[in-house]
C-alpha cells in the first residue's frame, strides 16, 4: 500500500466522530441528515468529517435527487488490517514474543 494512501486512511479513522460515522455506515447507507442526527456537532463540522472520510476512500457518496447517500467502502479497512497483521507477534526488549491474538482472547478472572 502506498504511504500517502495509508496516511489518509489512518487520518480518516483517527477521530472518534469519524469512527462513529463509519460504524453507522457499516449498518446501512445513510443521508447526511440521518448521519447528523445523533451527533452534537454543526452541519459544517459533519461536512468536514465526511470530506476527510471521502478523501481517504473510506466512504462513497451517490446523489439521488436532492439527497446524497453515503455508504461504507470497506476496502481501505481491509488494507489497513492486512498491514497491521504483520505486527501480530510483538517482541519486547527482553526478547519475549507477545502474540496479540492471544491477548485479545484472554479472559480476566
Amino acid at each position: 500500500m502506498r504511504r500517502y494512501r495509508q496516511d489518509r486512511i489512518f487520518r480518516g479513522v483517527a477521530n472518534p466522530t469519524r469512527r462513529s460515522i463509519l460504524e453507522r455506515l457499516y449498518q446501512r447507507e445513510l443521508t447526511v441528515l440521518e448521519l447528523w442526527e445523533p451527533f452534537r456537532i454543526t452541519q459544517p463540522s459533519l461536512s468536514k468529517h465526511l470530506a476527510v472520510l471521502r478523501d481517504s476512500g473510506l466512504i462513497a457518496v451517490r446523489r439521488s435527487g436532492r439527497h446524497r447517500y453515503y455508504r461504507l467502502n470497506p476496502e481501505p479497512l481491509v488494507q489497513i488490517a492486512a498491514w497491521a497483521a504483520q505486527f501480530r507477534d510483538v517482541r519486547d526488549p527482553s526478547g519475549h514474543v507477545w502474540r496479540l491474538g492471544q491477548v485479545n482472547q484472554r479472559k480476566d478472572t
